[in-house]
C-alpha cells in the first residue's frame, strides 16, 4: 500500500476508546453501561454516555428543580418532541389526501400544558425543556421552576422517582 493511499482512508471510531478530558467535563461528566462480559467476567465493551442529558437533569442535580418539577420538565419534552419536532417525519409519510384523523398523543399533552401555563412562564418551558437552551439568568430559572410547578400541579407528578438516580 502507498502512504497516500492511507490518507484518504476515513478515521473511525476505534473499539475500546475512551472519552477525552475535555468531554468527561462536559454535562456533569461521563459515565459507563456494560454492553459485554467475557466468561471471566472481564468488561469487554463499555458504552460511555453523558450524566445529564438536558440542562433538565443538571437543575435537578444542583437543587435547583424539584423532582416533580423534573418529572413534569420530563414530561413536557416528550410531548414537544412528538408534536413539534417529529411532525415533518410524521407527515412525510402520510399521503397528500389522507384525511385528518385528529391529535397525536404527543399533541394533546402540549395543548393541555399551553393551557395550564401562563403566558409569562410558557416561553422559558418551551426554551429549556423542548429546546435545551439553558437558562440565561436566575430570572429565567425562576419562570422555568414556577411553570413546571403548575405542569406538576396538572399532572399530579410524584414526589419521589421511580428509580434513584446515580
Amino acid at each position: 500500500m502507498s502512504k497516500r493511499h492511507d490518507k484518504q482512508r476515513i478515521s473511525s471510531v476505534r473499539t475500546g476508546a475512551t472519552p477525552t478530558k475535555e468531554r468527561r467535563r462536559q454535562h456533569g461528566g461521563v459515565t459507563f453501561d456494560v454492553i459485554d462480559r467475557d466468561y471471566h467476567n472481564k468488561i469487554l465493551v463499555r458504552r460511555y454516555r453523558a450524566v445529564w442529558e438536558c440542562p433538565l437533569d443538571a437543575y435537578v442535580d444542583k437543587g435547583a428543580i424539584s423532582v416533580s418539577e423534573h418529572w413534569a420538565g420530563l414530561k413536557f419534552r416528550e410531548a414537544y418532541f412528538q408534536a413539534v419536532l417529529c411532525k415533518a417525519a410524521i407527515c412525510d409519510r402520510i399521503r397528500k389526501y389522507t384525511p385528518d384523523i385528529g391529535y397525536s398523543p404527543g399533541e394533546r399533552v402540549l395543548k393541555e400544558a399551553y393551557r395550564a401555563l401562563s403566558h409569562e412562564y410558557k416561553g422559558a418551558v418551551v426554551d429549556i425543556c423542548g429546546h435545551d437552551q439553558p437558562a440565561r439568568d436566575m430570572a429565567k430559572l425562576d419562570r422555568l421552576k414556577k411553570g413546571l410547578g403548575q405542569l406538576a400541579e396538572l399532572w399530579r407528578a410524584p414526589e419521589r422517582p421511580a428509580f434513584e438516580r446515580r
